[in-house]
């Protein structure tokens, strides 16, 4: 089941999938995202994924766990990911479970896009 709240665009070799769903809370748009992405990751070898969370609002620790082992998947296929535009508020999840450490935040994911232009792969 393709996941109807990301969207896709691939920059050269960076793909920016940007989050359209403000609340990830409840295990089917978990379950989708998660799937979505993972998608991603196979179809792009040695992938440099940049998620755009500016629309997210709310997200569960399920969808943090979602993160970390998609984070491990792109490790293992030599890749990289970073996250741009997530919310200020939502920022402390991302410490307290240290997120932050495994992966670069950016204010807005242009920025994250430009970083991966300027090294590439």
């Amino acid at each position: 089941m393709p996941c109807d709240f990301l969207m896709v665009q691939v920059y050269d070799k960076i793909v920016l999938a940007k989050v359209m769903k403000e609340r990830l809370l409840d295990p089917a748009s978990i379950a989708s995202l998660s799937e979505g992405l993972s998608e991603l990751v196979d179809r792009h070898p040695r992938i440099s994924l940049v998620i755009d969370a500016a629309d997210i609002g709310y997200l569960s620790s399920a969808m943090l766990g979602k993160l970390v082992a998609l984070y491990k998947a792109i490790k293992v296929a030599k890749g990289r990911i970073a996250m741009g535009g997530v919310k200020p508020q939502l920022m402390p999840l991302f410490k307290v479970t240290q997120i932050d450490k495994l992966m670069p935040f950016f204010n807005d994911a242009g920025q994250a896009v430009t970083e991966f232009r300027r090294s590439p792969l």
